[in-house]
């Protein structure tokens, strides 16, 4: 797991082609212009997802990693938790990883601030709770953005 600010971003492209396409988008794309929903940025291998929600309180929100993609997750507007662990031995609770490359997890997690025009990027060894509200709820703009590993 990375966390760091937008300005950052061109420190992490030395982590692979794909990655590093990613940072590029979220450091260049006016997000402003593009309407909510799916972007593709390189065929299958990179795509965005911007997207809106209200922050939940911890109990509403699950656990979950990847196998196919890795997560750049890019604060737009508003503040959130991200609960965070190290994939180890968590009790599954529901895997979809076939149909939609996600596994959900029983259990709680450590707690990490993402502020506007910060990131984090999740890799497959990452489990993650994202959209926890801070104090009240709050509604955050955020884009995803998926890398093929």
């Amino acid at each position: 797991m990375i966390l760091d600010t937008i300005q950052n971003a061109y420190l992490y492209k030395a982590l692979g082609e794909r990655l590093s396409i990613g940072l590029e988008y979220i450091s260049n794309t006016d997000f402003s212009k593009l309407e909510m929903g799916v972007h593709k940025v390189k065929e299958d291998e990179v795509f965005a997802i911007l997207q809106t929600y209200d922050t939940k309180i911890e109990e509403e929100v699950r656990l979950e990693s990847h196998q196919k993609y890795i997560d750049i997750q890019y604060l737009l507007q508003g503040e959130e938790l991200i609960g965070v662990e190290p994939l180890t031995n968590q009790e599954v609770l529901l895997d979809e990883l076939e149909e939609k490359d996600v596994i959900f997890y029983k259990g709680s997690a450590s707690k990490i601030k993402l502020s506007k025009n910060s990131f984090m990027i999740f890799f497959p060894t990452d489990v993650h709770a994202p959209g926890i509200k801070i104090q009240s709820s709050k509604k955050v703009i955020k884009v995803v953005v998926k890398v093929a590993v």
